[in-house]
């Protein structure tokens, strides 16, 4: 109990704030997609809005109440695991897309995130022999999706500018450095050794899902002009880069 709260008070309150969390960054995409001088499709800002926009959908149900589960002793939030089924999966697709990677390399990263998304609900939802075999099978997707955006990724990538390689770098890392702490806040949650209180888990995992959807958002927004309409356009591109033409004196009648 904290200031006279119990649990089932405060636990509406932190899914609450995941909500509002969240909605800053549908705030940030939306301002990409009304931004005229930046290429909407280049950039798949639809795409980028599901982060956040799915993720506040979640809280949103899990703040009044709805997807509580009851499995393998422990309650678990469904919605919890739609969001992260959905969620990372476009987050994954989308690091690879900044930099053209192969569209069947999206497609594996994004299988693989699922797996270790669904070994997870499986994990948190059994118990016995079931539970550590799908925690298991989680933990070796999980380094698998890394193996794919650390090393298949780049080796991968099509042809591309330096501010995308540096706006691919940021994404990736950023997340994957988030995403590192979950298999050890499961662990201790009272799905796994129960070393933290459900109140606890919330408020950890909560934290963890705004750190790491909102800033993914927020750093697109701060690369936003490599989506630059102009930026892909060849006759622009050649102006610029023929020396014959760009310090030559404008035509007169003369």
């Amino acid at each position: 109990m904290i200031g006279g709260l119990d649990a089932a008070t405060l636990e509406p309150l932190v899914y609450a704030t995941g909500t509002l969390g969240m909605l800053v960054g549908v705030a940030v995409v939306a301002s990409l997609l009304r931004d005229d001088s930046l290429d909407a499709d280049a950039g798949e800002f639809r795409r980028l809005l599901v982060v956040p926009a799915f993720a506040a959908l979640a809280y949103l149900s899990m703040t009044i109440g709805l997807g509580a589960v009851v499995g393998g002793g422990t309650e678990a939030q469904a919605a919890r695991y739609l969001d992260w089924f959905v969620t990372t999966a476009v987050m994954v697709w989308y690091v690879g897309h900044v930099v053209g990677v192969d569209r069947k390399w999206l497609a594996t990263a994004a299988g693989l995130d699922a797996l270790f998304i669904s070994g997870g609900w499986v994990a948190t939802t059994t118990t016995g022999a079931v539970k550590w075999a799908a925690f298991g099978v989680s933990c070796l997707a999980f380094a698998a999706t890394m193996v794919v955006l650390f090393r298949v990724y780049p080796a991968n990538a099509g042809e591309t500018t330096p501010e995308r390689r540096r706006l691919f770098l940021r994404l990736r890392n950023q997340s994957s450095v988030v995403w590192l702490v979950y298999p050890v806040v499961w662990l201790a949650s009272p799905a796994g050794f129960d070393a933290v209180s459900t109140l606890g888990t919330a408020m950890l995992v909560t934290f963890l899902d705004v750190a790491a959807k909102v800033p993914y958002t927020w750093v697109v927004y701060e690369h936003r002009g490599v989506f630059g309409r102009d930026r892909d356009d060849p006759t622009v591109a050649d102006a610029d880069d023929d020396p014959a033409t760009a310090d030559a004196p404008p035509a007169t009648a003369d």
